[in-house]
């Protein structure tokens, strides 16, 4: 198993934290594309691990912390769009002195992956996205209201209950704030680690934690689905809250690939991959 490593890039804003596996070949170029990783919010880049580690090719992995998560610094202004989240991970790149590279995004990594996508073809030659929020006008609005609230420390400490409550709610419901049975999620469930290891990514975060979600619910991402002109793997693991919108991707996405079964990391590494070495040796 190769050795996963944590490093910094430096970009005007500060610093974005990553996860890295160097290529067999010992750069960032051995082993082919190298495959940049975007995580679900609320999280950060150790939620990628598991799929790192899956991962038994050569090729170098790179999995950053998205802005306004983990140990990464967050955008200028108070309601960043998409694209920003985006042109800061992609002048980490820069500073890392990565080239080409295919992009993997799960949830809002999915999002910026897609707005990187179209912003810098020249670079991002290949996309794989594992969730996507295809939410209809009103749905979209009623989150940017509910979903994700804006909140900052208080003298009570209300924060560390409402980040325990809002992340047992995740596991549960989608969306998290209607709580009865018909928004029950088919396939959540309540793992203490895991619920655990998020509240403290929240808490970590909980000033800019917000800002990632509301890019994405304000994304006009069926739009932008449209223009993509490059490979495209469309991941579906059959219980996720976003597991749904799998089945309309590759109606709207004009190279799209479509692997199923794909829940656990073995099973998303083994369709990444293939994927990849299919486009690598055309």
């Amino acid at each position: 198993m190769r050795a996963i490593e944590k490093a910094y890039a430096a970009i005007a804003e500060g610093q974005v934290h990553l996860h890295q596996a160097v290529g067999s070949g010992g750069s960032a170029e051995a082993g082919g594309l190298p495959l940049v990783m975007l995580h679900a919010s609320p999280a950060s880049s150790t939620s990628l691990l598991p799929l790192m580690r899956a991962m038994s090719s050569g090729r170098s992995l790179i999995a950053f912390d998205t802005p306004c998560n983990g140990q990464s610094c967050a955008p200028e202004g108070d309601d960043p769009e998409i694209g920003e989240f985006a042109d800061m991970l992609d002048r980490a790149c820069d500073a890392l002195g990565l080239d080409e590279v295919a992009l993997y995004g799960t949830h809002t990594g999915a999002h910026i992956a897609t707005a990187w996508a179209l912003a810098r073809p020249d670079r991002v030659k290949a996309l794989a996205l594992d969730g996507v929020a295809l939410l209809d006008a009103e749905l979209r609005q009623e989150m940017l209201a509910e979903y994700a609230p804006p909140k900052q420390p208080d003298d009570s400490g209300s924060q560390f209950h409402w980040a325990w409550q809002y992340i047992r709610d995740q596991m549960i419901f989608f969306p998290h704030y209607r709580k009865d049975a018909e928004h029950r999620r088919a396939g959540g469930v309540f793992d203490a680690r895991l619920l655990h290891e998020l509240v403290l990514d929240v808490l970590n975060n909980l000033e800019s934690y917000h800002m990632p979600y509301r890019a994405v619910f304000r994304h006009e991402v069926r739009t932008d689905l449209k223009r993509l002109a490059l490979p495209t793997l469309v991941l579906r693991d059959g219980g996720g809250p976003l597991d749904p919108a799998a089945e309309e991707l590759p109606t709207l996405i004009a190279h799209a690939q479509l692997a199923s079964d794909c829940a656990e990391p073995a099973a998303k590494a083994a369709a990444i991959e293939a994927f990849l070495s299919e486009f690598e040796n055309e």
